[in-house]
């Protein structure tokens, strides 16, 4: 353990794990061990700026346009400001903010600040949902927060190549000021190698998909792929978990699932099942910064594949835990790729093996952290 005192400035409660907040609760959790005191400084916001900030997005959305007032010029200066007052003579050793963007873009401190991170503004506007139809100036003043936070701390971790590449090529974001960590999985119990094999089912050819968002995960596209995959001949069937369909379908090779909840003892064995009886896992996702699933999959040796776009690459290492497909396929390559493998004599096999060792070696909570804390060690010694 290391005998620093950290200021944990968190957008989200630490002890919630869900969405983002989940991977949050991990870093938090895993960085507990780490250090001998981090003090957890927030959710916190200033209320009237964020009254007057409800306001303009009220309006916006009124005439068809939106204001992304978390990542505005006032809240941003305005969270500073409050975190300051926050920070006021306490003598932290290290600040570390996960998405913490407007709330250490402007932050002024002599302490080291890092930010932990699974995209940049510039690379998700117009790319993901809730940056899509902003007013030019919110476009404008979202990506510049995004870029002081970054330039304003002494380090900024992300999950991907390709959040990473978009700051240093978009923001000027020096190289030495970055590194690229992959995320664990969020789960608080996970199986052995030993345990995934020897449970691990072989036989068929079952696809699994887990998501919230029919159309936003590409699930029409994986029942494309089945389809495919029955005109091949091949007796593929495809549960879907957690997405609602469109009104009036209907697939006898589908299995449609209601979310299951991975906090609830029940919901943590459901998914071990469905991890451990399929035979690969597939999301032609339109969007996605980190899927934190792919870790999940990779530690039941579920190989994976997945549409390329995002920072998915970051998580997915081409041939090993799985294969990325192009991102316009419709669900031909897919199939295609499945029968490949399922038709050389002892690829699969060989595939799911590796599939654990990637999360053994890198999609984990304890590599992340053995690689975060050699990388925060110089600003420790400061």
């Amino acid at each position: 353990m290391i005998r620093k005192k950290v200021a944990y400035i968190t957008t989200s409660d630490p002890n919630d794990k869900h969405a983002w907040s989940g991977t949050n609760h991990y870093i938090w959790k895993i960085l507990q061990t780490k250090f001998e005191q981090i003090d957890v400084l927030g959710p916190a916001e200033p209320k009237l700026t964020v009254f007057i900030c409800k306001v303009i997005h009220a309006f916006s959305l009124m005439v068809g346009k939106r204001f992304d007032y978390r990542h505005s010029t006032m809240y941003a200066k305005a969270c500073a400001r409050l975190f300051e007052k926050k920070l006021e003579g306490k003598n932290y050793d290290l600040i570390i903010s996960p998405a913490g963007v407007s709330y250490i873009g402007y932050l002024k401190t002599k302490t080291p600040k890092v930010l932990v991170v699974d995209r940049t503004i510039a690379g998700t506007i117009n790319y993901h949902n809730i940056f899509k139809k902003l007013w030019k100036f919110s476009e404008q003043q979202s990506i510049n927060t995004d870029k002081v936070a970054m330039h304003n701390c002494d380090l900024t971790v992300f999950s991907s190549q390709w959040a990473a590449d978009i700051a240093i090529k978009e923001y000027k974001l020096p190289v030495n000021k970055t590194i690229v960590l992959p995320f664990g999985a969020n789960m608080d119990v996970l199986p052995s190698s030993e345990y995934v094999f020897n449970h691990k089912q072989h036989s068929g050819c079952n696809l699994l998909l887990l998501g919230v968002y029919w159309e936003n995960k590409g699930a029409d596209i994986a029942v494309n792929a089945l389809n495919e995959l029955v005109k091949m001949g091949i007796d593929a069937q495809l549960t879907i978990c957690g997405c609602t369909p469109p009104e009036g379908f209907k697939n006898d090779r589908v299995t449609l699932i209601p979310f299951v909840n991975k906090n609830t003892e029940e919901g943590r064995k459901k998914l071990e099942e469905l991890f451990l009886s399929h035979t690969f896992f597939i999301l032609p996702t339109r969007f996605d910064c980190t899927p934190i699933v792919y870790c999940e999959a990779s530690a039941y040796a579920l190989p994976i594949l997945s549409s390329n776009t995002g920072g998915v690459a970051g998580h997915i290492t081409e041939g090993k835990n799985g294969f990325l497909i192009d991102y316009n396929d419709k669900g031909k390559a897919y199939a295609q790729k499945i029968v490949e493998i399922l038709s050389e004599k002892g690829r699969y096999e060989l595939l799911c093996k590796t599939t654990r060792e990637e999360y053994d070696s890198r999609l984990n909570w304890g590599k992340w952290s053995e690689h975060f804390l050699n990388s925060v060690e110089p600003l420790l010694l400061r």
